[in-house]
């Protein structure tokens, strides 16, 4: 299986997307829980997302380090774009 830099890019974006989705919608369903509640779900989080990133890059490793690279990259990046913006909770307030 050989694959073009294009389609590990790709790859690595779906998988960012579909673990950064994931995790975020986790955070967010017990964002009111306790706050052992909250860290273990974040903590599980972070490992089942080095899970996936480690059991994708043994995966790939028959293919060249550029494929590697940039599918991991990709991954990565998507993963932390998820984690830039803050989860909202709590109720509005009116001015």
């Amino acid at each position: 299986m050989s694959l073009t830099p294009a389609a590990a890019a790709l790859g690595g974006l779906l998988a960012g997307t579909a673990s950064g989705w994931l995790s975020r919608a986790a955070l967010k369903r017990v964002l009111a829980s306790s706050d052992k509640v909250f860290y273990s779900v974040l903590a599980g989080g972070m490992l089942a997302r080095l899970l996936l990133l480690s059991v994708a890059i043994c995966l790939l490793r028959h293919e060249s380090n550029i494929i590697i690279i940039l599918f991991s990259a990709a991954m990565i990046l998507v993963q932390m774009a998820f984690e830039a913006f803050p989860l909202k909770h709590g109720t509005k307030r009116n001015p």
